[in-house]
């Protein structure tokens, strides 16, 4: 199958990336044809961040609501493509929503949208992607695999929404990591969950400077530019960390204390930056 955007499909570092999104379209397609606008690559494979512990983001835009019929169908492909021995098709994530909701800036952020979490082979309902930022991706970045493109279908994302959604994201991730700072194993108290949060506060901020969603690289190479030299350090050690060990070994690690808390000030830090960040390019 040779997909709109075939180009961007990367070869690396799964190979088999292009087969198991062939066995996804082409069986979401056959399943629901008549009501399938398009289906398209966001996320990391749309921003140039994928890696070996990327996900496979995806959202596919419907007509109309998803009828019990069709969950039931798509949780089988979802299943059948899960079974594949392969990193990709294990670690396939989107939601569907429907044309009305994709426009209707009502919903943003409210609606609950029918969604495959990371690796999941049962839909629950989830405002995931049902944000702003992954809106602007999905406009801007996102791999048409199949269908019309995004700009025919999705109206420019309002800048101003975009930037309060970063802030009270911003905000709101603080207080979740710092509860978890002296409980059991967490996300947020992991290798890799002490990393993710510096690279995404320090993407959150470049969102709020450009008024554009860019790559974890993008902006941690803007950070180190821009902030105050003494979390230069504290950049270049989460980079360190995200590109260094896989996923699985990560998130079962405790980061070390001293990490913890530097990563949480850092958060802190950033937090202090936005009103002097958000007065520029966006």
């Amino acid at each position: 199958m040779k997909f709109i955007d075939d180009k961007k499909i990367p070869n690396k570092p799964y190979p088999e990336l292009r087969r198991v999104l062939e066995i996804f379209v082409a069986d979401v397609k056959e399943e629901i044809s008549e009501n399938l606008i398009g289906i398209y690559l966001v996320g990391s494979l749309a921003s140039g961040d994928f890696d070996l512990d990327s996900d496979v983001d995806f959202i596919s835009v419907i007509e109309n609501e998803l009828t019990k019929t069709n969950i039931k169908l798509l949780q089988e492909i979802q299943t059948r493509i899960h079974s594949i021995d392969c990193y990709p098709a294990k670690h396939l994530e989107g939601s569907y929503i429907s044309i009305r909701d994709l426009n209707d800036w009502n919903t943003v952020g409210k609606k609950k949208l029918y969604y495959f979490d990371n690796g999941s082979t049962q839909f629950e309902k989830s405002t995931h992607d049902n944000k702003w930022h992954v809106r602007w991706i999905l406009r801007e970045h996102g791999i048409t695999l199949i269908g019309q493109e995004p700009k025919a279908i999705l109206e420019p994302i309002p800048i101003l929404e975009l930037k309060n959604e970063i802030k009270t994201t911003m905000f709101q991730k603080i207080k979740g990591y710092e509860d978890e700072l002296e409980r059991p194993i967490s996300f947020q108290n992991s290798r890799f969950g002490q990393s993710f949060y510096v690279l995404t506060y320090c993407r959150m901020l470049h969102v709020l400077h450009t008024g554009t969603v860019q790559s974890k690289k993008i902006a941690a190479e803007w950070a180190r530019q821009m902030v105050d030299p003494k979390w230069i350090r504290t950049i270049d050690q989460a980079w360190e960390e995200r590109k260094g060990v896989r996923f699985g070994v990560k998130i079962g690690q405790r980061a070390e204390p001293h990490l913890l808390q530097e990563t949480l000030d850092f958060m802190n830090y950033t937090v202090g930056q936005i009103d002097k960040y958000e007065d520029a390019e966006g």
